[in-house]
């Protein structure tokens, strides 16, 4: 993934033509205007990722990584339509601008709302979860606030952070979204799928729920439990379920163990998808169906969400 400028190969002694030809032979590959690399990476974040180290050299001391290319470096959930170019935020007065691989913002960041990752200038975790936040639609802004907390970003600090929003656009939906983010969500489905339960009037549910049996002896942890109505909620990603044909075997068999184990204990599971959460009536109506084929009564061991 190393990034070599096209000063630094003209030194070294390359023609531009030289680079040209190569770049068609497709012996180098050229990640942006000024830059080469030996090869492109598949996924989408580490082609990001090449793209922040291509553009860096080129931007002045005043500019901070931030919004999407602050996310990738932080690990927070970010979406295809912000990696197509870098965005940093530069500290001067001006005009913003949005280039063919760069979006210059202008904006006042405070001394603690600036870190380093990776030898960058980053606005820091809370603060990138704040921009996120104020353009996001309020699904993935909740999204990206429950992943801040879960990283560990400082919760007193993110809501000042918030806060001090007030005024921008899209500040309003931020501080929604805070009032709903919980750090116990794990990924953007249980985030969205939670959202969702809330839109169609489903009960709040306890988060990351341990299950054990008579005899104390842990058998599952779950995404999602109604506790009082013995149900268990998950979301069923098929990510779990990539591998060689006998890996998914092996994995699908043992998925149905977990699942068969839970249900002798007496717990109701529901499971859900991306296509179920794109309709959210009939989300509501898979989980209440469950609700009503559930009997508490019926439940042994214990639970204990997290």
């Amino acid at each position: 993934m190393d990034v070599t400028r096209a000063g630094g190969l003209l030194l070294s002694g390359y023609s531009r033509r030289q680079l040209t030809r190569l770049a068609q032979r497709g012996e180098i590959v050229r990640v942006r205007h000024g830059a080469y690399a030996d090869s492109v990476p598949a996924g989408e974040l580490e082609r990001h990722t090449q793209l922040i180290a291509a553009t860096w050299p080129a931007v002045d001391r005043a500019t901070v990584l931030s919004h999407g290319s602050a996310a990738v470096l932080h690990g927070l959930p970010v979406w295809t339509d912000a990696l197509a170019r870098v965005t940093v935020i530069r500290r001067t007065t001006g005009h913003g601008s949005r280039r063919t691989s760069l979006h210059v913002r202008l904006a006042a960041l405070r001394p603690d709302e600036v870190v380093s990752v990776d030898g960058y200038q980053v606005t820091s975790l809370e603060r990138t979860g704040c921009d996120l936040a104020c353009i996001l639609r309020y699904e993935r802004a909740v999204a990206v606030l429950d992943a801040v907390l879960h990283r560990g970003g400082d919760p007193e600090v993110l809501a000042q952070t918030v806060g001090e929003a007030k005024g921008r656009r899209g500040a309003g939906r931020a501080r929604a979204a805070l009032v709903f983010a919980d750090g116990r969500s794990e990924s953007v489905a249980e985030s969205v799928s939670r959202v969702r339960m809330s839109q169609v009037g489903i009960p709040s549910p306890q988060l990351q729920v341990n299950i054990f049996d008579e005899n104390g002896t842990w058998v599952a942890r779950s995404d999602f439990g109604w506790l009082e109505r013995g149900v268990l909620g998950e979301f069923d990603g098929r990510i779990k379920y990539l591998g060689t044909a006998d890996e998914v075997a092996a994995a699908v068999m043992k998925e149905k163990a977990r699942e068969a184990r839970l249900r002798e204990l007496g717990w109701v599971v529901v499971r859900w998808d991306w296509a179920d959460l794109g309709d959210p009536q009939a989300f509501r109506r898979r989980i209440e169906a469950a609700f009503a084929q559930a009997n508490p009564a019926n439940l042994r061991g214990w639970a204990e969400p997290l």
